[in-house]
């Protein structure tokens, strides 16, 4: 039998995995050496060409000449969505990088900081891996219609950063047929949002008989998109702005159910399950030409 010879030239070391509804491929760089140009992330999260991922993660040792940006934790995360942009939404990153430090043995369960572009990040994550993270504070803009499937629902504008179009309906979500791209009634936005036409992720919302709620996303341009972290918090301020109190939210997600406190005096705090599913080596000669 013939000897194995590798097949890659030894890389970065990555780790796949998930939190808060989102899923992550985390490249480990503790020294800070690895340069990634926009075409490389957007390689990496290609779900054919590459690894997959909503979103791509660079993790750096933190301290004086160590890390990109200062922080009062060990660890910084740099949050990447998957066209190569920088994050604007870092909790559900900041939260698997974590839970990856928490499994590896390089952090304990309980509170952390991570540092991010958008500034420190607090996260907790427990012995048995529910992670709970920081999010955004939503807004809520205004209202607007969408038409799919052929008929016109209202919605709400909530801002996370991201823009959020939530409707919530009557008829299960999962009978939505999105072969047609569903129209906002961008006319309707208000100008706060800052452009001209913006680009608003369309959630679809049914408040199941216990108050929680189920939930399906559609992004223009991309098609349907597994509705995440952003997504869950986005309904479930919508919902909760629409009944007229702050309480907790649960959100069903495929990847295990997502709960969303909001409070007008705090942080909104979104928890729910993270794991990390594979490790492995990145081929360095594929990376450098992405």
């Amino acid at each position: 039998m013939a000897a194995h010879r590798p097949v890659v030239e030894p890389g970065p070391r990555y780790v796949k995995g998930h939190c808060g509804g989102d899923g992550f491929l985390l490249l480990l760089d503790p020294g800070n050496q690895v340069a990634l140009s926009e075409g490389a992330v957007r390689g990496l999260c290609h779900p054919r060409t590459g690894l997959g991922g909503d979103g791509l993660l660079r993790l750096t040792a933190a301290g004086p000449g160590k890390g990109p940006a200062r922080t009062r934790g060990e660890w910084f995360v740099d949050c990447r969505d998957a066209d190569a942009s920088h994050s604007m939404v870092c909790g559900p990153g900041a939260g698997f990088a974590a839970r990856y430090l928490t499994v590896a043995g390089l952090a304990g369960p309980g509170a952390l900081w991570i540092g991010t572009r958008l500034g420190d990040q607090r996260v907790t994550v427990d012995a048995k891996g529910r992670t709970t993270v920081e999010m955004p504070t939503p807004r809520v803009l205004g209202t607007a219609g969408v038409t799919a499937d052929g008929e016109s629902f209202p919605g709400t504008l909530v801002s996370l950063g991201a823009l959020h179009l939530v409707c919530v309906m009557d008829h299960p979500v999962s009978y939505l047929d999105f072969t047609k791209e569903p129209q906002p009634d961008t006319a309707a936005f208000p100008k706060a949002v800052g452009v001209l036409v913006p680009a608003a992720d369309m959630v679809f919302v049914n408040v199941l008989p216990r108050g929680s709620l189920r939930v399906r996303a559609y992004r223009p341009g991309a098609g349907e998109i597994r509705p995440g972290g952003a997504a869950a918090c986005a309904a479930a301020a919508a919902f909760q702005h629409a009944a007229g109190r702050r309480e907790t939210t649960v959100v069903e997600n495929v990847m295990g159910a997502l709960t969303v406190a909001l409070d007008a005096s705090s942080a909104t705090l979104l928890t729910g399950p993270a794991g990390v599913a594979a490790e492995g080596v990145l081929d360095a000669r594929w990376l450098a030409a992405l």
